[in-house]
């Protein structure tokens, strides 16, 4: 007697629908279970992961074993969102970006156990780098950035917040080298000053958002200048910047989204007859 076998999960288009439809539902955590669960289901996990083109692990603690499968399998990633991930090192990071070239957008924002050392694939091998975020990262040094502006050519979005180690020499060569910059975030670093400003109306040219909040060297010569120079600013943000006043934020009010409201007038006088 012929008995005929109902048809099971393993038995659907592994590629066709259980990677393309199914996988993309789960969480990496159930991803990871899912994976444990036999042969089959590890290699199915594999051929999903080697497809991801976008890997975003945010806030996220795991052990060395288990990003070490993120290095062995993704190969085509444009995306690659790893901030807040304290517990991640170079030696696990490294891997993974020297076996994705291809990456457009790299966030390591409060990565904590970095070291400048982790950036060097990406300096030299990921030649379409457009965005890149590095906020609070005090492993951040000069020459990393120098080696950035050397080695690079096509970033447009940065993020230096609060990354205290840098010099504005190093920040000069970066807006000078980098001409095509859209988005500029240099939020709480001190050593900035009027230079850096005068360099972004020469060079940047792009530029539409520039955060200078607590960047409490500049003053109103170097808003001025933007003012006068830096056509395709939407956005500006200079709170905390105490030398900067309405005598330069004025000249782009109209064009200009500020974080800082407009000084009230001062009430006309009232003279009374006696």
């Amino acid at each position: 007697m012929n008995m005929k076998r109902n048809t099971q999960l393993f038995d659907l288009y592994w590629e066709d629908i259980l990677v393309s439809k199914v996988l993309p539902h789960l969480t990496l955590r159930e991803c990871f279970n899912f994976r444990c669960a036999s042969k089959t289901c590890l290699q199915i996990i594999n051929i999903y992961f080697s497809k991801l083109k976008s890997l975003k692990l945010m806030n996220k603690g795991f052990s060395p074993h288990t990003f070490s499968v993120f290095s062995l399998t993704c190969t085509r990633l444009n995306v690659l969102n790893l901030s807040k991930c304290l517990t991640l090192t170079d030696s696990d990071l490294i891997p993974l970006l020297l076996r994705n070239p291809a990456l457009v957008n790299l966030n390591l924002s409060q990565c904590k156990n970095l070291t400048a050392k982790c950036l060097q694939p990406v300096i030299l091998y990921c030649n379409n780098l457009r965005i890149l975020k590095l906020t609070r990262c005090s492993w951040l040094t000069t020459g990393a950035m120098e080696a950035l502006a050397l080695h690079q050519s096509k970033l447009e979005d940065v993020d230096l917040s609060y990354c205290l180690c840098i010099s504005e020499s190093c920040i000069l060569i970066f807006i000078k080298k980098f001409k095509h910059l859209k988005t500029i975030n240099l939020e709480g670093n001190k050593q900035v000053t009027d230079r850096c400003l005068y360099a972004m109306s020469k060079y940047s040219t792009s530029l539409r958002l520039l955060n200078l909040g607590g960047c409490s060297e500049i003053t109103d010569k170097g808003v001025r200048s933007l003012a006068l120079h830096s056509k395709k600013l939407e956005g500006l943000i200079v709170r905390g910047c105490t030398k900067v006043t309405e005598n330069s934020l004025q000249l782009m009010r109209n064009r200009v989204h500020l974080d800082r409201r407009a000084a009230d007038p001062l009430p006309l006088p009232i003279y009374v007859q006696i």
